[in-house]
């Protein structure tokens, strides 16, 4: 829920709609008090005392209430929030899938004209994506965005090697296999951004 700390209006101030939020998003006010106005780190303190969350104003000078800068601006941008990181993981999760179902279909193409060596390997490596995929989303782990990194190597191998066997190559066809390999290269870098970031929890 995003908090405007400087809404006045009667029946729904800040202080009415900070009762509302999740002690997640009361914490991160607290850290990031520096980037609020006054008024609202107040509110946000007082609201923090009366759900336990901290026993006094003095517990802001412990390091998990410690004050930190917004993040920085990138390309692969990361939630102040958990639960906000959560959602773009399982998103960027979706993402994968749908790219594992590509090489599956490559693969039943190519067991129809008989290429096995090919449709073997498009198999293993739809198959291999699925399950780096599945168990990542689950466990959000390192070694699992680390592998699906490495899966590039292959997929762009693959890719190639599917345009260069076409037996008519068109403009589209590059543009859409550059697109396509542009934008799991960039999932699989955020997943792997944000896998280091649960880490760290």
């Amino acid at each position: 829920m995003t908090i405007d700390s400087t809404d006045n209006d009667e029946g729904n101030s800040f202080e009415y709609r900070l009762r509302e939020v999740s002690d997640e998003e009361i914490i991160n006010i607290l850290r990031y008090r520096e980037h609020y106005q006054p008024h609202a780190v107040r509110e946000a303190i007082r609201e923090a005392m009366n759900r336990g969350i901290i026993s006094s104003p003095e517990d802001l000078n412990k390091e998990e209430f410690s004050a930190q800068p917004l993040p920085v601006k990138s390309i692969f941008p990361v939630g102040i929030s958990e639960k906000q990181n959560v959602t773009i993981f399982k998103s960027l999760c979706r993402i994968v899938y749908i790219f594992c179902a590509i090489p599956i279909i490559f693969s039943v193409v190519k067991f129809s004209q008989h290429s096995y060596l090919a449709a073997v390997s498009y198999l293993l490596l739809g198959v291999y994506m699925v399950f780096v995929a599945y168990n990542l989303e689950r466990k959000r782990n390192v070694g699992y965005s680390t592998a699906l990194l490495l899966s590039n190597f292959p997929i762009i191998g693959f890719s190639i090697y599917t345009l260069f066997t076409m037996e008519k190559i068109v403009g589209i066809d590059i543009f859409a296999a550059v697109t396509m390999m542009v934008i799991f290269v960039y999932t699989s870098f955020y997943l792997h951004k944000l896998a280091l970031y649960f880490s760290k929890k």
